[in-house]
């Protein structure tokens, strides 16, 4: 991930001053002109930093905030954010007394597909459900003990994604259920305005895959995550519709996933379809002086709810 923030700061109008990491080979591969460091105390002596990208494992992040805040830098960490509410809320409130602003990776959330969803939500009509459906490979080689732990780390996504589409909804007070198989396949389930909002996490299944869809009475939006777009579904329910509908729906998709790789080669956005849109939003805060894009109480919020996931389930057992 470090290879790929190092791009997207530069897309973004930032001047990379150093990149910190041990192994000096893999950190020649994006340093440029800039400093290479084996670890963050050495920072000072470099030019002065104002955000560091941190792209390493989250057990190391409250430590390298901890740095970082005591040198006045903001931080864009990568999820989750820490390993527990706890442990973020002390974090926001060490970065929120330094009066500076910090921001966890949930990129899924600020994409062009989830965000035509967001603005095209009044066309779906009343919404009936909201499903999220993510499938990885990233268990592979992996025992089945850690499966809730790898589970917990995905989850940020999709709760991220429903705190955009339900601004102020999506908090830990909701009642949710929570199942989970011995082959890696879980689900949160909760009702949220009368909607029915269901996420499945799968180590297993395949082929992977991040898809959002959300239905109403009016029909339904579908939104493919891994490449960043999104196709409405009329709701009409005549005998014709249901047969051209297998004939529209692949039009559809093969149009918006040409028009999607195309503006994606055109604005060099090779991968992570939303890491530079949300990485532009935390600068632009910065440089305005401006509320953060995603705010500590959903940052707080989405802690909390990996918290009662691995409650629910035990963080490193396997689910009975």
């Amino acid at each position: 991930m470090g290879r790929w923030h190092a791009v997207t700061a530069a897309q973004s109008g930032a001047e990379i001053v150093a990149v910190i990491d041990p192994n000096h080979a893999r950190a020649a591969r994006i340093a440029g002109s800039a400093a290479i460091l084996d670890d963050f105390s050495a920072l000072p002596e470099h030019p002065a930093c104002d955000v560091v990208h941190i792209c390493t494992p989250s057990p190391t992040h409250e430590s390298i905030v901890r740095m970082a805040t005591e040198r006045g830098i903001h931080a864009f960490v990568e999820k989750p954010l820490a390993q527990d509410e706890a442990t973020t809320r002390a974090m926001i409130d060490a970065v929120d007394k330094a009066g500076l602003q910090i921001c966890p990776v949930h990129q899924y959330a600020f994409q062009a597909g989830v965000e035509k969803v967001r603005t095209g939500m009044a066309r779906v009509g009343d919404i009936a459900l909201i499903d999220l459906d993510f499938r990885t490979a990233g268990a592979g080689g992996r025992a089945p003990g850690d499966y809730v732990g790898i589970a917990a780390d995905i989850l940020p996504h999709p709760i991220s994604i429903l705190q955009r589409l339900l601004p102020g909804a999506i908090g830990p007070s909701a009642d949710w259920k929570i199942t989970g198989e011995p082959n890696g396949t879980f689900t949160l389930g909760t009702v949220i305005g009368g909607a029915l909002v269901r996420i499945t996490i799968s180590l297993t299944a395949r082929p992977t895959c991040a898809a959002l869809t959300v239905s109403g009475d009016n029909g339904s939006y579908v939104a493919d995550m891994f490449h960043g777009y999104a196709l409405f579904r009329n709701g009409t329910a005549t005998r014709q519709s249901k047969m051209i509908r297998p004939f529209v729906d692949s039009l559809g998709h093969l149009g918006m996933a040409a028009a999607n790789l195309t503006g994606r080669t055109l604005h060099r956005e090779a991968a992570y379809p939303g890491l530079r849109t949300l990485c532009r939003h935390f600068y632009n805060s910065l440089l305005d002086q401006g509320p953060p894009p995603i705010s500590p109480q959903d940052i707080i919020h989405v802690a909390a709810i990996r918290d009662l996931f691995l409650t629910r389930l035990g963080s490193g057992g396997v689910v009975p």
